[in-house]
């Protein structure tokens, strides 16, 4: 998977901004899924161990995607005091198995690595530069 830098350091930049909490957003990709746009959303229940989306503001960005011929397929967060891996409470939401989850950690240092989770197992997608 391609993440072009201006889209990974809005992703870091937005984490940044609601620390200490976990940030929270979805992405945007085209037909042949790359990622065209990167939508910081509001953590509903602010905590630095989950996030929930704000629903109002996900509707939006869903309407948004589908104006610009894209789709929602990803889904982006960070965990303030951990590394850029899938927690077990990651893990034991439902998710879509086509969709991308882009975690950013703070430990030792910011960065940033993407996951597929398929039958409740993560699998790595290697970010190419």
């Amino acid at each position: 998977m391609r993440l072009r830098e201006g889209v990974k350091e809005a992703v870091i930049r937005h984490a940044e901004a609601c620390l200490p909490d976990e940030c929270c957003g979805l992405l945007a990709v085209d037909a042949v899924g790359r990622i065209r746009f990167v939508y910081p959303l509001t953590n509903a229940d602010p905590s630095p161990t989950t996030f929930t989306i704000a629903p109002e503001e996900h509707f939006a960005a869903l309407r948004h995607a589908e104006r610009h011929g894209w789709e929602i397929g990803g889904v982006f967060h960070s965990h303030p005091k951990g590394p850029p891996e899938l927690s077990e409470v990651d893990l034991a939401q439902p998710h879509d198995p086509d969709w991308i989850h882009v975690v950013v950690g703070f430990v030792p240092e910011p960065a940033v690595r993407a996951w597929r989770i398929r039958g409740g197992e993560p699998a790595e997608v290697p970010i190419l530069a």
